[in-house]
């Protein structure tokens, strides 16, 4: 997935990813509770503010939170979900 601009400190924007499933490595990955985690500019990965929660067929979102999106540059995402391989935006 390739990256896309979020306004600072907003709660409009949710964080969407993809989670595919490990077997064939191809297909979305549904029913998963995934472990994510964000990195602020470079800082150390931590949980996000905002609640994650499925759309459909593997597709995830983290709900918009300005506490997330507070630091200016870049926002890297980690997720990871049993059965999925692991996913970074």
């Amino acid at each position: 997935m390739s990256a896309y601009t979020i306004e600072v400190a907003t709660s409009a924007t949710p964080l969407f990813f993809l989670m595919i499933d490990s077997t064939g490595h191809i297909a979305g990955k549904t029913g998963l509770s995934p472990t994510v985690t964000l990195s602020k500019n470079g800082a150390t990965f931590a949980s996000p503010a905002g609640s994650v929660t499925e759309i459909a067929n593997g597709w995830y979102q983290v709900a918009g939170n300005a506490t997330d999106t507070a630091t200016l540059g870049p926002l890297m995402l980690h997720a990871t979900g049993s059965g999925a391989d692991p996913c970074d935006v």
